[in-house]
């Protein structure tokens, strides 16, 4: 499971991370501005988000996201990708 990201030092309840704060982090890792996601700017993402296996998270959000199989998540694949940091518990503390 992912480590929580704090949002507010004030309040350390763990949230359920909004999808737009997923998708907001993920972009924040598209570090050539290309709109694509690769394998190593997810394995950044999710090792910022906490993950102790991001390579491995990285691949299998590129499993999970990547339907037109190019090796990026682009634009449209984003909803799959931030679904399946979802379903493998990464939290948001607020």
């Amino acid at each position: 499971m992912g480590r929580a990201i704090v949002l507010d030092s004030l309040d350390h309840k763990t949230l359920p991370p909004t999808e737009d704060q997923l998708r907001q982090i993920f972009k924040k890792y598209d570090t050539n501005n290309d709109n694509l996601l690769s394998r190593e700017e997810l394995k950044k993402a999710f090792n910022y988000l906490g993950s102790i296996i991001p390579g491995i998270r990285a691949n299998r959000g590129l499993h999970h996201a990547d339907a037109n199989k190019d090796g990026f998540v682009n634009e449209r694949e984003m909803d799959e990708l931030v679904k399946y940091a979802v379903r493998a518990g990464f939290s948001v503390k607020a």
